[in-house]
């Protein structure tokens, strides 16, 4: 899994370490959690799932099919040019059922049909209007026809307005095996390709998403108007400042929030580019002492820097949307919340091809429940 960042860096350094005096009304100081205290709590919400799964993901020719943490599964194959997409989404459980989508931006915008054609068969479905993006139409509870010819079809074209996109099949049958096997679907009557006479009632429970219980938010009063040299003085907020060296001033654009009485949360710019900005996040008592850097943990490598990042104190989480490219049609979506300790993995979704996917349908590869 790969956070995108196409940043082109610019901004000051000098003045983001400009601020080193501690807020003379906030609490005593207290220690702030080690780090490696805090990353053990992290990566062991990251790891437990009490049922084995891990979020993969698996490229079969031209379709990648995704499972998260909880099994729900998606595949998803691309139309010429990389113009759009065909995605399969099925969640784990006897009970699920697959739900289709297709799309392209190579059609009409205003389209209030688009018709799916697989070897000159048409297969109808609803429209969906997103937000100032392409419509897609959606099948929901695809029927086996449907997934059969998905899975072994040799043409398939999506078309409105008279413009046409062909769509790629090649890789399909095996991206719906490997979901199938995941799933425990083989052999029933609700597997994608290989069927059975078997019932849906043999095939395996949901997993149940692991537990994450987010500390209550706080007032935010008594925030400190400088910058501790404890939190400045930090490598990674170093290396902030030195990608910033040269641009706007920046002394204004860090900002710090209350997590707990003599806890903080610094946020500081770390780089900006045309669609991306990125942000280094601390954590210190309210006179800097015990700062260190968060390491956000993911269902895939650790992040130190997170793109396109806010706080939310109403709801103590820290939000990401890294984008891949400027449409925002691939790249990662992903919420952090705090646990008193440091932030663990709450929900994230990937979308690593740039096929005109809109976020909503992003393939799911980390659920938690409160």
């Amino acid at each position: 899994m790969i956070l995108m960042r196409m940043l082109a860096f610019s901004a000051t350094a000098a003045a983001l370490l400009a601020g080193c005096n501690e807020n003379k009304t906030a609490a005593p100081s207290a220690p702030v959690a080690p780090a490696e205290d805090a990353a053990t709590a992290a990566k062991a919400v990251v790891a437990e799932t009490g049922t084995g799964f891990t979020t993969e993901t698996k490229t079969f020719r031209e379709w990648t099919a995704v499972c998260d943490n909880i099994n729900n599964c998606t595949a998803y194959g691309p139309a010429a040019e990389n113009s759009g997409f065909v995605m399969i989404k099925l969640d784990a459980g006897p009970d699920a059922r697959p739900r289709v989508h297709a799309g392209s931006w190579s059609l009409p915008s205003d389209a209030t049909r688009i018709l799916l054609y697989i070897d000159g068969r048409n297969y109808a479905g609803k429209m969906e209007a997103l937000e100032a993006e392409d419509p897609v139409l959606t099948i929901n509870n695809a029927s086996d026809q449907l997934l059969g010819a998905l899975a072994n079809g040799r043409a398939m074209t999506l078309s409105a307005g008279g413009e046409t996109a062909a769509v790629s099949l090649t890789g399909a049958a095996a991206a719906f095996l490997w979901i199938d096997e995941r799933q425990g679907r083989i052999g029933t009557t609700t597997a994608l390709i290989r069927k059975g006479d078997r019932p849906a009632s043999t095939v395996p429970a949901a997993p149940t998403a692991p537990r994450l219980t987010t500390a209550a938010p706080v007032a935010q009063n008594n925030l400190p108007k400088n910058m501790p040299q404890q939190v400045s003085a930090l490598p990674q907020i170093r290396e902030c400042a030195e990608v910033n060296q040269g641009g706007m001033a920046i002394n204004e654009e860090w900002s710090v929030q209350r997590l707990g009485a003599n806890t903080l949360l610094w946020s500081i710019p770390c780089g900006a580019g045309a669609y991306n900005f990125s942000q280094a996040y601390v954590l210190s008592a309210n006179d800097g002492a015990g700062a260190r850097s968060i390491t956000f943990q993911s269902s895939g490598r650790p992040q130190e820097i997170l793109t396109n990042s806010s706080f939310d104190p109403d709801s103590n989480t820290i939000s990401a949307f890294g984008k891949g490219r400027g449409l925002g049609d691939c790249g990662q979506m992903a919420v952090w919340a705090w646990t008193g300790q440091d932030f663990a993995l709450k929900e994230e979704d990937m979308m690593n091809n740039c096929l005109g996917v809109h976020w909503e349908f992003w393939p799911s590869t980390w659920r938690t429940r409160s």
